[in-house]
């Protein structure tokens, strides 16, 4: 379980936003809202780097996941999941001030739960179409927690994922817990100002 929290965290924690930034002359730090984000590097840098930023975000989850199934499965899958997403949302080379882990969380979900994403995404988008990014994200991590709670007690099939069983919605709480402060965060921040 150790080598599972380990390995995920430092997965999660590798700085790929940060280095495409620079790669393009940019501190994402320091430019627009400060997140070192597919988000932000869309706003600042452009589409394409924010597509890159997304697509390794995905892959360092998607990494996490299968390393932590490998281990001894469901359990150290979703120990290093949740710790991918504590190392992107805490980084320990920037001080524990990192990403909002969105893209490592859908990465970690591929693998754990492929049919949750397909059933939280279309809440997330409309979230995120008819208000705003953060209360899209808000409302997407709501319906993954919900979804993850019915699909346990229900036993529906998560496809290729873990098991729908209690483990699966640890796993919901584990990345909820983590990113959900950080778009309520932008919520607050913005009603206020």
């Amino acid at each position: 379980m150790m080598l599972a929290l380990g390995v995920g965290y430092l997965i999660g924690s590798l700085p790929t936003a940060d280095m495409i930034g620079r790669l393009r002359g940019i501190d994402l730090r320091m430019a627009g809202s400060g997140n070192p984000g597919s988000a932000n590097a869309l706003r600042v840098i452009g589409r394409g780097a924010a597509m890159l930023i997304l697509v390794l975000d995905l892959a360092k989850g998607v990494a996490a996941a299968i390393f932590g199934l490998g281990i001894t499965g469901d359990a150290t899958g979703v120990a290093a999941a949740v710790a991918a997403v504590a190392g992107q949302v805490m980084n320990p080379w920037f001080g524990f001030r990192g990403g909002k882990g969105l893209g490592v969380t859908a990465g970690t979900a591929l693998v754990l739960w492929p049919l949750g994403v397909g059933a939280v995404l279309p809440t997330l988008a409309l979230g995120a179409v008819a208000y705003r990014a953060a209360v899209g994200a808000v409302a997407g991590l709501l319906a993954l927690l919900g979804l993850s709670m019915v699909w346990a007690s229900a036993g529906l099939t998560t496809a290729w994922g873990i098991h729908p069983d209690d483990t699966l919605v640890w796993f919901a709480i584990g990345v909820c817990v983590l990113t959900m402060p950080k778009f309520v965060g932008d919520l607050a921040g913005r009603s206020t100002t």
